[in-house]
């Protein structure tokens, strides 16, 4: 039934997205991507994106999927501005006539789940990229669930980054009676293959015209307070050893970036640790480092350890859920159960230290089985999680119901 759905549904959908904020992150990649696969598959695409999103970078990449810029849906917790975008939302879902509403992250989904069904949406669905109630304390675990348990039932279909996160849902019981299915997250696994240096390599570690190439570790993130950058260095420097030449390498931008800058000036550490703000060329820096790290608790499947793998760089990492479907604790990487970020740090400088083990894990993250992660498996994963959505019985009864009142005649018959 799923393959007859996916031929007959797949075509001439007005698709909605809704994100709290789009920057330059991995899930806001994700997003897109799958935006501009379904655009390119010939179905009308609209992303809503919040407060906080960089509208004009993904505008100037001149793509046929429509942003609409939401003020009123941010992070926070705000009664009034929730009530807001709900009404904001609800009025939009259905002035765009959508026939798929997709949400991704806590607030967008909880908001747009409800703003979906008050608007009559025929199919939602609800993208799963991290765990908002894991490594949280407890009042705040609490909001979180009771949040996802208001709105699971208002959900058709499920979509996880990892079979991690899905079970974490299954445990806690959200969505029970609901399908869920997990679609990696894409990328251009071949752009870290085998990738050279960067040709401003020495700027970057701050060494000399003729010094040897430190040792050095990397840490590809959003400088943002869940990734835990200051923990981190502080617990990087304490485990440094006198004239130990390495470097930590820190490659992103976010809102903690002038904290972050204030940290390393007052404690003098620059020529060790080195802000790069955000790059254009990610997969030279992971060909740079030694070793590739990412000390946050709260992620889906973190794309950036994908990418380190494919660049054959191992990785160390916190102990989120899912994240020994891509590391192999010991082999291509390490997995640190404790979980103070400062922990991160000492294994990761450990690593670097012993030529051998290094050479060895290396080896393994040249062989990691990453073509899961790929923009194909992604497209062709997700376009089957909506062939399911489309075919479930209550979604396929509200389009015929719609086509029937003559509010869906100018897209595909729905059979």
């Amino acid at each position: 039934m799923v393959e007859v759905a996916h031929k007959e549904f797949l075509r001439s959908l007005v698709i909605v997205h809704v994100q709290t904020r789009m920057l330059t992150g991995g899930a806001e990649e994700n997003t897109w991507a799958s935006c501009v696969h379904q655009a390119g598959r010939g179905h009308i695409v609209h992303l809503v994106c919040g407060r906080d999103s960089n509208v004009d970078y993904y505008q100037s990449r001149n793509t046929s999927v429509r942003i609409h810029y939401v003020p009123e849906l941010i992070r926070e917790v705000s009664w009034r501005h929730d009530l807001a975008a709900y009404r904001r939302l609800t009025a939009l879902f259905g002035d765009l006539q959508a026939d798929i509403v997709h949400t991704h992250t806590s607030k967008a989904g909880a908001v747009g789940r409800f703003a979906a069904r008050n608007a009559g949406v025929p199919a939602v669905v609800h993208g799963v990229h991290m765990l908002p109630f894991s490594n949280v304390g407890l009042a705040e675990k609490c909001v979180y669930l009771l949040a996802e348990h208001a709105v699971a039932p208002l959900t058709d279909h499920f979509v996880h980054v990892s079979h991690g996160t899905r079970r974490a849902y299954g445990h806690a019981r959200i969505g029970s009676g609901r399908p869920h299915s997990v679609v990696r997250s894409g990328m251009d696994i071949e752009r870290f293959r085998g990738s050279e240096w960067p040709q401003d390599w020495r700027q970057v570690m701050g060494v000399g015209p003729v010094a040897p190439k430190p040792r050095a570790i990397l840490m590809l993130a959003a400088l943002e307070k869940r990734k835990r950058h200051a923990e981190f260095i502080e617990g990087f420097m304490q485990e440094l050893r006198e004239g130990e030449d390495t470097r930590l390498l820190l490659a992103g931008d976010g809102p903690e970036a002038a904290s972050i800058r204030e940290l390393v000036a007052s404690l003098g550490i620059a020529d060790r640790v080195r802000l790069l703000g955000h790059r254009t060329d990610p997969e030279r820096l992971v060909a740079l480092a030694d070793v590739c790290v990412l000390s946050s608790l709260r992620e889906g499947l973190p794309r950036v350890i994908v990418q380190s793998l494919a660049g054959g760089r191992p990785a160390v990492v916190s102990p989120v859920r899912g994240i020994e479907e891509v590391v192999d604790c010991g082999v291509n990487g390490m997995i640190v159960r404790r979980s103070d970020a400062a922990s991160i740090a000492r294994e990761a400088l450990k690593l670097v230290r012993d030529d051998d083990r290094l050479a060895a894990m290396t080896r393994a993250a040249q062989h990691a089985p990453v073509d899961e992660w790929t923009f194909a498996a992604m497209f062709e994963q997700l376009d089957r999680a909506y062939a399911a959505v489309l075919s479930a019985p209550r979604v396929r009864a509200r389009l015929q119901r719609l086509q029937a009142e003559g509010l869906r005649a100018s897209h595909a018959e729905y059979v």
